[in-house]
């Protein structure tokens, strides 16, 4: 594939980024309103799920730099990287680089896991999750204390292992954030390391509007007597 130096690159499409600054929002609304407010309180974990849902969904069908095929590495791509990182010139990807793509899967899985934890919950005076009578009572429990304290002591690790790594990249020249709001890196062919085929004009309609129905659709399903 032929692109003229530093040209700008189409890298995520609107429903990647979307995907990417709703996380916070939410996470926000369901850290105010836990034990405040739960039927907002659930009703905020449905969007999470669902959206977790789509983008895993989309990490297989999606456009190409929205893939897991794209950005997940094998170990010793990763180590490669590493190396190659503590020097001088650090590989540029236009996707998210082998240590990005695991971050991203310890994101979703962090996530997945709160948001499922979160389904098997009692505070044992007003609210049950929806499929806390699907499980004992002793699995319940071990639930609730996960989803309460994996907040905490998981997901806010990662959040700010992700600050951390975007304020180094900053320094190193890179900045992630913009291209998270443009949906556009530059791309100079001759250093990038992963360009590959290029992104579609038109936005996959075809493939979205099934991806968000099977998401939201399991969320129905999970909320309504799964």
């Amino acid at each position: 594939m032929n692109t003229p130096p530093h040209r700008p690159v189409k890298v995520w499409d609107w429903s990647v980024r979307v995907f990417h600054w709703s996380l916070p929002v939410l996470l926000y609304l369901l850290w105010h309103s836990a034990g405040e407010d739960l039927d907002r309180h659930m009703l905020f974990a449905r969007l999470m799920l669902g959206l977790l849902l789509y983008r895993i969904i989309w990490g297989v069908i999606g456009t190409p730099y929205a893939r897991f095929n794209h950005f997940v590495y094998h170990p010793g791509h990763i180590l490669a990287y590493l190396r190659a990182a503590l020097g001088p010139e650090k590989p540029l990807y236009l996707s998210h680089n082998p240590l990005g793509g695991i971050m991203v899967l310890a994101m979703l899985g962090t996530l997945l896991f709160q948001a499922t934890t979160g389904l098997f919950t009692t505070d044992d005076i007003f609210y049950n999750g929806p499929l806390y009578d699907s499980v004992s009572r002793e699995i319940s429990d071990r639930m609730t204390r996960w989803h309460k304290s994996w907040f905490y002591d998981g997901l806010l690790l990662l959040v700010g292992l992700h600050l951390l790594a975007i304020g180094l990249y900053k320094l190193r020249g890179e900045g992630l954030v913009k291209a998270m709001i443009t949906g556009r890196k530059a791309a100079d062919a001759g250093q990038v390391s992963d360009l590959r085929e290029p992104h579609p004009q038109a936005f996959p309609w075809l493939r979205f509007v099934p991806a968000v129905a099977l998401a939201y659709g399991l969320v129905w399903l999970i909320f309504n007597g799964l």
